[in-house]
């Protein structure tokens, strides 16, 4: 799906989203829900291309395909959360989406948790020298 059909979807979502919240605000939030779902699978057509260029860089260096794991993994988190926050701040939930975004740092800490003690027994052996 290009740019301009998700724009164009997404408009006419909204569009339609605020002309059905006063009469029925459930059927609002679920049709803004379905059309980001619609766009998240769409989109799921292109993580092949992403993948293949991720094995290209990792093959060409030197990198530990263990940091790899790990930067797919924090992208993963930052993804769904955002997301997951948006629909609870679309619903009215300010605050759950708060909570939601502070999990999704925590998570994110602790998945790089491996990154941060390579860092330092690099800094420690430089040191050491």
């Amino acid at each position: 799906m290009s740019i301009v059909s998700v724009c164009a979807l997404s408009v006419a979502a909204v569009i339609i989203a605020l002309t059905l919240k006063p009469k029925n605000a459930e059927i609002a939030l679920m049709l803004g829900l379905c059309a980001s779902v619609v766009i998240l699978f769409s989109l799921f057509s292109n993580v092949a291309q992403i993948t293949d260029k991720i094995s290209e860089i990792t093959a060409a260096s030197s990198i530990s395909t263990g940091y790899i794991a790990i930067l797919l993994k924090v992208i993963g988190i930052c993804l769904v959360t955002e997301f997951t926050a948006n629909v609870c701040r679309d619903s009215g939930s300010s605050s759950l989406a708060g909570t939601v975004t502070l999990t999704g740092k925590i998570l994110v800490t602790i998945a790089a948790l491996p990154l941060y003690s390579d860092i330092l027994n690099v800094v420690l052996e430089l040191i050491k020298r």
